[in-house]
């Protein structure tokens, strides 16, 4: 495309692309993914313990402001606890609006690619997290790999965003790099 030939209008591009992708999410797609994530993290629980499970709900007395709800039975007796989302839901936007990015930029086939290792990547680490919410975690070194995935999904997403401009340099100004 030649209208995206300049770094600056790819640049324009992208942040037209997050300012939409943002817009949706908050316009319900957070909750959608939030359910997804929870489906998911649920199933994978499923295998290994019967009686904890996640659920993600809105808080009471709050507008739209919503929280994780961890059910389980802790020594023989049921209870649930709330978890915040914090910062583990908001990266994904970022994920995303490059991923959508890649689209209008590389051929369609490494796009793809790229949309469906990211995004995996992306929910397998949420989804060790979520589980690790749980309590589900028996030694210290879980405790640990909990405490360090606390606040680093806005890491992970950058990774993943420098990592696809490392194997498809779209922003330089050589042709050639629009993928195989």
């Amino acid at each position: 495309m030649a209208v995206l030939s300049s770094n600056r209008n790819k640049i324009i591009l992208l942040l037209l692309i997050s300012l939409l992708v943002f817009g949706a999410w908050q316009a319900g797609l957070e909750t959608a993914y939030a359910k997804v994530l929870v489906a998911t993290t649920n199933f994978s629980l499923k295998v290994v313990k019967t009686d904890t499970r996640i659920e993600f709900e809105e808080k009471e007395g709050t507008d739209g402001l919503y929280q994780f709800r961890v059910f389980t039975v802790i020594d023989g007796r049921e209870g649930n606890y709330p978890q915040e989302p914090g910062t583990l839901l908001q990266p994904f936007v970022i994920v995303l609006s490059w991923q959508i990015f890649l689209f209008f930029i590389l051929k369609r086939k490494a796009a793809s690619k790229l949309l469906l290792a990211n995004t995996g990547i992306y929910l397998f680490v949420q989804i060790v997290f979520l589980i690790l919410l749980t309590g589900y975690y028996t030694s210290s070194i879980q405790q640990y790999i909990f405490t360090v995935m606390l606040d680093s999904f806005y890491i992970v997403a950058l990774i993943l965003v420098i990592k696809d401009n490392m194997l498809y340099p779209v922003f330089s100004k050589r042709p050639g790099n629009r993928g195989k």
